[in-house]
């Protein structure tokens, strides 16, 4: 395979086999729900908090696929929620940047003096994205394609996505739905491009306390599916370990994923989370480790992270202020 044909693949193929679904963002679900389920946006009302994701595949392919996303959620007013993403996704010659807007309100169904409490949380949030390819360095080769026109193609599209989380104390169920619309971005108005099918997504978790040791267990199952029948199962660990020193814990997640398309369904990927929160920061390195041929051919994945927040109220400054409300009620 020439170096021609090996760019034409990662440029064109792949992109459109997997990424339009933008699974680059919705996969970081396990570090804020949100980006999977607009119903989690800015969950907890006391909080504010932004962080950065730098993820990087393919190390020593040109033109490996590489993204970057910012995210901040806030409070709002009464029982409502924020949360904001934006991205820039490079994959080979093809480059997406995107902006992303949640909004989340909380229905308090249940709640009685022992502390128990359940709500139903909603979510909706709307997408604008732009979409580019170069083609300028399509040349060469022995291949001839009347589709590439040797220049740069770009568009802009627009999507939804909504949801719901049903949480009690420290068990939650949700379900959300992304790319509600049909595809409209210009750049892919072909007859000959894939249609964009909506993805379904499925999570539940809990959160206990490991007896006899101050670490805090989060379990959590995703599945996912589109209306073509993809579909992919996670399963989830996050250890939470907190310290002596107020201003200091540490972090860990432990994720496998699967693709249940086949009748037996196939491994994809295990990953390895480290984090570390000192005082109102955060910061983590993810080791993503592929059991596809294919990933063991072009490499691994690594993903660094880097946050803030800021929370009202008396808190221990090193304990993330979205899990210690769970983390109390779990070690009652």
């Amino acid at each position: 395979m020439n170096k021609f044909t090996l760019i034409l693949i990662i440029s064109i193929l792949i992109p459109t086999l997997t990424f339009s679904q933008r699974h680059f963002v919705t996969n970081q679900y396990v570090h804020e729900r949100f980006m999977m389920n607009p119903a989690g946006a800015g969950s907890n009302k006391e909080c504010y908090s932004a962080n950065g994701y730098i993820y990087k595949q393919w190390f020593g392919v040109d033109n490996s696929p590489a993204t970057q996303i910012l995210t901040f959620q806030a409070p709002l007013k009464s029982m409502l929620g924020s949360g904001t993403y934006i991205y820039n996704d490079i994959n080979g010659n093809n480059k997406k940047m995107g902006f992303n807007q949640a909004f989340s309100t909380d229905v308090t169904l249940a709640k009685n003096a022992l502390g128990n409490e359940t709500t139903l949380s909603f979510g909706l949030a709307g997408m604008v994205e732009q979409t580019s390819v170069d083609q300028q360095n399509f040349t060469g080769g022995d291949i001839a394609d009347p589709t590439i026109t040797g220049g740069v193609e770009s568009g802009v599209g627009f999507n939804a996505s909504t949801g719901f989380i049903l949480t009690h104390n420290q068990h939650n169920l949700g379900f959300a739905v992304t790319n509600i619309l049909p595809q409209n971005n210009s750049m892919f108005d072909s007859e000959w491009e894939p249609d964009l099918p909506p993805d379904f997504h499925l999570h539940a978790g809990t959160l206990f306390k490991l007896p006899r040791y101050d670490v805090f267990v989060e379990p959590v199952f995703y599945y996912r599916r589109d209306t073509e029948s993809n579909s992919r199962m996670d399963m989830n660990f996050r250890l939470d370990i907190p310290t002596y020193d107020d201003e200091l814990s540490f972090w860990g997640i432990l994720a496998y994923r699967r693709t249940m398309d086949d009748q037996l369904g196939k491994d994809l990927a295990t990953a390895v989370t480290l984090g570390l929160n000192y005082k109102r920061l955060n910061f983590a390195f993810e080791y993503l480790q592929g059991l596809t041929s294919a990933q063991s051919r072009f490499g691994n994945a690594v993903m660094i992270v880097a946050g803030y927040r800021f929370c009202t109220g008396d808190r221990p400054p090193a304990m993330p202020c979205h899990e210690r409300d769970q983390m109390l009620k779990a070690g009652q």
